[in-house]
């Protein structure tokens, strides 16, 4: 018997569990994009290659400090928890119980009224202490199951709090191009006021001197009123960019703003990463990491749910000491113990296990389908971010070209001024030109900088290091 017991729980662990086996999706994706990027390097830290020293300090207060990280680290805690628990439930559990009672029987029932023996005293008291141990021997797989489903939801929620910082970081990065576009083009646009102000005034003398019409004068007036109006917007984006900073790091806007200080130089246009294939998408973005996941942890819940409906096995025992006195308790002859294989199979339940089945069932397909829109909102994101990059570059080469014609115009005109050729309204409209084409060169370089942010986050920032 007891080499029989031994054997029984290796042989009742070599069965194969019941329900479907979990295949890895294999979505069909094109071969190439339609559009090129660049060839650098993709890392984790992929803001490093715009040299700005202090967006990498926001970055990394932000990845510190987020509640949104917080909010995911927790429930990255909480599904490896619930993945230890379930672990658990699968091994041999042992527990030590104790008990002290006093007992009466009654004398009448069938435990006295029929010994031969007379005059017992109904009344004991019982001693007694004892180690109970079980294990489910799962032959049918159904905790390995359950164990497989919450170990997937855990590296889920892992590649969950990986998307976060993601997403995090691209935002941090977005809002810091903005606030410091916003810096640059709140001086050009003062510089510009200036010109308008002091075009105002020469065409002022001009209209008293008879040589314009008070028309040219309310023409360069109202220039001067739409320009000023435009250093609101500008101040209010500037709010605007800062206050979302304030919210991703959690630093109040008053402390941002002096840490941020003045507008610094222009940051730079790095190159752009490789693309890579569409097919690397599955293995680069953590939020189709966290969606196969959720998939491979539905398939094991259907799985589980079938082998719930297999006989469920245990082996179980109980070993101590019991006495009616506490001096004999621990004596040899107050040893007691039962130990034994027990199952369970399920006969009638109305239909409950068959409908948990059609449930989990229902909820694979949902989770396979919510796997293949990510993908193809996936693949659309890149397709869209690759397009938006090569755009943008071209827009800001064709940009900085006319800026430096637009200087080599206003230098020209400057010598012109000075020999006395042109007046100084002439000097006046370069000058207000060459401001117009520098602030479209610097949204033109905002808009490449923040179509990079888009195309690293797209690609899965932070895969490879």
């Amino acid at each position: 018997m007891k080499p029989l017991l031994l054997c029984l729980p290796l042989f009742l662990l070599a069965c194969r569990p019941v329900g479907p086996t979990y295949v890895p999706p294999a979505p069909g994706l094109p071969g190439t994009y339609t559009t090129s990027a660049g060839a650098a390097r993709l890392t984790s830290r992929w803001w490093e290659p715009l040299g700005d020293a202090q967006l990498n300090d926001l970055i990394q207060l932000a990845l510190a400090q987020s509640p949104d990280l917080k909010i995911a680290e927790a429930r990255l805690r909480q599904a490896r928890a619930q993945q230890g628990i379930q672990e658990a439930a699968g091994g041999p559990q042992l527990g030590l119980g104790g008990q002290l009672s006093r007992d009466r029987l009654s004398p009448n029932s069938g435990l006295l009224a029929n010994l031969p023996v007379k005059g017992l005293n109904p009344e004991f008291t019982t001693h007694q202490i004892a180690f109970d141990a079980s294990w489910e021997i799962d032959v049918f797989g159904y905790n390995r199951r359950l164990s497989e489903a919450a170990r997937a939801r855990a590296e889920a929620s892992s590649e969950r709090l990986r998307d976060a910082g993601l997403v995090l970081s691209a935002e941090v990065a977005r809002n810091y191009i903005d606030y410091r576009t916003g810096q640059q083009r709140l001086r050009l646009a003062q510089d510009n006021l200036e010109n308008h102000e002091e075009l105002v005034r020469l065409t002022t003398l001009q209209a008293k001197a008879g040589e314009v019409s008070s028309l040219e004068v309310q023409r360069a007036e109202t220039g001067r009123r739409v320009q000023k109006a435009s250093l609101t917007d500008l101040q209010v984006g500037l709010r605007q960019s800062l206050a979302a900073l304030s919210t991703l790091t959690d630093l109040p806007m008053a402390s941002l703003e002096a840490r941020l200080g003045d507008a610094a130089g222009p940051v730079a246009v790095p190159e752009a990463p490789a693309s890579g294939l569409p097919s690397d998408l599955l293995q680069r973005r953590p939020d189709l990491r966290a969606a196969e996941r959720e998939l491979a942890a539905a398939n094991a819940d259907v799985a589980a749910a079938v082998a719930d409906r297999y006989p469920r096995f245990s082996l179980v025992g109980t070993g101590g000491w019991s006495s009616v006195q506490s001096g004999t308790l621990l004596e040899n002859a107050s040893r007691m113990w039962s130990v034994g294989p027990q199952f369970h199979l399920p006969l009638f339940d109305s239909g409950r296990l068959k409908g948990q089945v059609q449930a989990n069932e229902a909820a694979f397909e949902a989770a396979s389908a919510s796997y293949r829109k990510a993908v193809l909102a996936a693949m659309a994101d890149a397709e869209v971010a690759l397009t938006r990059m090569a755009r943008s570059e071209e827009r800001r080469r064709q940009l900085l070209e006319a800026e430096s014609r637009q200087r080599r115009l206003v230098s020209l005109t400057e010598l012109q001024w000075k020999a006395g050729e042109v007046s100084k309204l002439t000097l006046l409209e370069a000058r207000r030109g060459l401001i117009g084409q520098e602030d479209q060169a610097l949204q033109a370089r905002a808009q490449s900088l923040s179509a990079l942010v888009s195309l690293c986050k797209a690609l899965g920032g932070g895969w490879a290091d």
